[in-house]
């Protein structure tokens, strides 16, 4: 399991965004100024940010994150959908099918096993999955196909479990809390080294791994 190129959107705009219910006016400039200073407060940190952008920014922020403490299921946190988060993930077909599961979270591209299976040969095959006898089938199988023996699809239904596929993934943090409660403790080592990816973004503390 390897997750990178990260990239987090919308943080600043839905911690703001999460104070809609609670406004009888909504001023364009006026927000966008707050979002901004909300940017700049989180982007620098309290202590080096200044008295004037910890006026503006930390009421909303502390909004959020009490938001976010709020019971599941009492809707106060949806503001965190808007919490965009892309990927890209390499992980075994074990762990793709089980992620599968998860459907606020979007495949945007992922490498076709079809390909995959098709360059595979000797060696190459066992850095990429994780059972020495299903090494050896593909290898075997992987041969067959190179010699014309078998065809792309008894191919593709040779394909291990342990497979890696690399994959663009995007998806929010209101997503990545209950991926996170459900999966923290899961055995299979590829969800741990995700939860502890998860641990590293932005907030997450505050707004994803905190517990109600």
């Amino acid at each position: 399991m390897i997750v990178n190129n990260t990239k987090v959107y919308d943080l600043a705009e839905s911690i703001v965004a999460s104070g809609y219910p609670m406004i009888a006016h909504y001023e364009p400039n006026h927000t966008a100024g707050v979002v901004a200073c909300v940017k700049s407060y989180l982007e620098a940190g309290a202590t080096t940010a200044g008295l004037e952008y910890e006026e503006t920014a930390k009421p909303h922020i502390d909004r959020a994150i009490r938001l976010a403490n709020a019971k599941d299921g009492s809707g106060h946190k949806t503001f965190m959908a808007g919490i965009l988060v892309s990927m890209d993930v390499t992980a075994s077909n074990v762990w793709w099918l089980q992620f599968g599961r998860y459907h606020f979270a979007q495949i945007v591209s992922s490498q076709s096993k079809m390909h995959r299976l098709k360059e595979l040969a000797g060696d190459n095959v066992a850095t990429e999955l994780l059972d020495y006898d299903e090494v050896t089938w593909l290898d075997d199988s992987v041969n067959l196909y190179k010699e014309g023996k078998i065809d792309e699809t008894t191919l593709i239904y040779s394909c291990p479990m342990g497979l890696q596929l690399t994959a663009r993934v995007t998806t929010n943090y209101l997503q990545l809390r209950t991926i996170y409660n459900q999966r923290k403790n899961h055995k299979l080592p590829e969800w741990k080294r995700f939860i502890g990816w998860i641990e590293t973004l932005p907030m997450a503390k505050q707004l994803i791994t905190v517990e109600v």
